[in-house]
């Protein structure tokens, strides 16, 4: 009987780890199809890291000033912040530079 809890309690453990990953899998899709959507003639923007949690964003041409800017105004802009936080994404990367967003 002791055996057959522990085998019925591992299944279950288990089955609720399968339903995770396939759910974490679906919304790192879903963040990935997102930033595709938001890519322009002038800047490239994809979904990176192991989860597609980081938003890349390439232009076509860029300094290091831009960079700097482009951080700061989406940092700076609570409402952007939280809809992308909502939408999955933790950071933003513009070129080499990288900004958190919590």
């Amino acid at each position: 009987m002791k055996n057959f809890l522990i085998l019925v309690g591992l299944s279950t453990a288990g089955m609720f780890g399968v339903i995770q990953l396939q759910l974490t899998w679906r919304a790192s899709d879903h963040r990935a199809e997102l930033a595709q959507s938001w890519t322009t003639d002038d800047v490239q923007s994809v979904a990176t890291g192991t989860f597609n949690n980081t938003l890349l964003v390439t232009p076509a041409d860029s300094d290091p000033i831009t960079c700097d800017v482009f951080i700061g105004n989406i940092i700076s802009d609570r409402t952007l912040v939280q809809e992308l936080t909502v939408r999955g994404l933790t950071a933003v990367q513009f070129d080499n530079k990288k900004a958190n967003l919590r």
